[in-house]
């Protein structure tokens, strides 16, 4: 990890950390208390999104991007790894919105996982941190989200890694959902099926009709990191998730479906044939006629 850290094309960390709504915790502060190195940027999803919407954090205009990017200090040819406090979680949803906006996937890189590096660093007992590697958390306090230079940055939307209400609705009244098009829906199982509420108020309960249950948490270890490739790959085909056809993936508010979507992605699925419905649940959900939302298995 350092010698990964001190190329000679610097490599920014982003700490992508986001809290649900019902978790008493400010990603930020705890961004402003500890970061993984002095070059770390913070990058607010919240902030960073469309705030006319009222769906939450669903994607900024292109030129918003650039501007909220630019002030960060990132330019177009920085490498970037993204890590989150909490483990695998709103990690890939930062992720997933550089590569939308046209920067090089080649560039993005995602820490499986923060909380085990920094356990790591914090054993004496193990040999790599004994013989050669040295604690480069930044504990001092911090005011702002970057330590850098504002730059300028470009983007460019790619509209085949996003799906809109619009297109789902469309693919939905055209029998596409399950037959031309594979929609996976990020969420437990319990939500999927209607059991339980939704945690929005007045959200109604349910799925889209078609969709395949993929729980996130199915490509999850225990303390929240990616499962071993090959363990993804067993999980994929358990739940007949397959390349046959394009794949739409959703959840609740489009963090978790990039869960899903990166973890298909380490088991060898084309990041082509595999978009996100921005809106998801909260938005399908509060839009959709009631004859097509779909409750049970």
């Amino acid at each position: 990890m350092d010698s990964f850290l001190k190329e000679s094309s610097p490599v920014y960390p982003i700490d992508a950390s986001w809290y649900m709504p019902n978790v008493p915790v400010n990603a930020y502060n705890e961004f402003q208390k500890e970061r993984l190195n002095k070059n770390a940027i913070y990058f607010d999803i919240d902030k960073i999104s469309d705030t006319s919407s009222p769906y939450p954090h669903m994607l900024p205009s292109v030129g918003n991007f650039e501007k909220h990017v630019g002030k960060l200090g990132i330019s177009n040819d920085s490498s970037l790894l993204f890590y989150d406090q909490q483990g695998i979680f709103s990690v890939c949803r930062a992720a997933w919105m550089f590569e939308v906006f046209g920067h090089d996937p080649e560039k993005l890189y995602i820490l499986n996982t923060f909380p085990s590096y920094k356990q790591a660093f914090s054993d004496p007992n193990l040999v790599m941190v004994v013989h050669e590697m040295r604690n480069t958390l930044d504990h001092s306090l911090v005011e702002g989200p970057s330590p850098h230079d504002q730059s300028t940055y470009k983007a460019s939307l790619d509209e085949s890694k996003v799906v809109t209400y619009e297109k789902l609705l469309d693919l939905l009244k055209q029998g596409k959902i399950g037959t031309e098009y594979t929609l996976l829906d990020a969420r437990a199982h319990d939500r999927f099926t209607g059991r339980v509420k939704e945690p929005r108020p007045g959200l109604p309960s349910g799925h889209v009709p078609g969709a395949v249950n993929t729980p996130f948490s199915e490509f999850l270890t225990p303390d929240k990191s990616f499962l071993s490739t090959m363990t993804i790959t067993k999980v994929a085909n358990r739940l007949g998730i397959n390349e046959s056809k394009p794949i739409i993936i959703m959840c609740g508010t489009g963090v978790t479906a990039c869960i899903v979507r990166s973890a298909l992605i380490l088991a060898g699925f084309d990041p082509a044939r595999l978009a996100v419905y921005d809106g998801s649940w909260t938005e399908y959900g509060q839009r959709a006629p009631k004859e097509l939302i779909a409750e049970g298995e």
